[in-house]
């Protein structure tokens, strides 16, 4: 590329130095000039057409990496938002659950204690009856003895 405008550069030059033909804007170049200068660009034309095809299709590859890379990131990414939005849902479901078993637990604990207090306080109520009839037996006794006495 280098070489094909230091080429342009000699010919623009030749022509800014050329004799010019007063009031019309025009000048006078040797024939065998100009067609050197055109044939030197267009020795130099496809080498540097196929060094810009070339710089071309390597911005498209690297763009094409770029973007390929880019798509990788921002899915890996996604994976792992949504890997840790399923574990965060998770975590909440087990802590929720495990409230609920908590307060399942509690409840049958407070339904056990109440059926053994309301049984107990039977059984003591019983004993009471119990020791009740016997007191009176005992009583009876006693005062049988202190009839017998007299």
């Amino acid at each position: 590329m280098l070489e094909i405008l230091r080429v342009l550069d000699e010919l623009e030059k030749m022509i800014e130095e050329s004799t010019r033909i007063p009031m019309t804007g025009k000048v006078v170049l040797e024939s065998e000039n100009v067609l050197d200068f055109i044939d030197k660009i267009r020795s130099l034309l496809p080498e540097e057409i196929r060094q810009a095809q070339w710089v071309a299709k390597e911005r498209e590859r690297l763009i094409k990496e770029a973007e390929n890379e880019a798509k990788r990131i921002i899915s890996d990414a996604r994976n792992e938002i949504k890997k840790l939005a399923d574990e965060t849902e998770i975590v909440k479901e087990a802590d929720a659950r495990a409230k609920s078993i908590y307060e399942e637990a509690k409840k049958e604990a407070n339904e056990v204690i109440n059926g053994a207090n309301e049984y107990a306080a039977e059984v003591l109520r019983n004993l009471e009856g119990t020791l009740t009839r016997a007191l009176n037996v005992i009583r009876k006794g006693i005062d049988q003895l202190d009839e017998n006495k007299q």
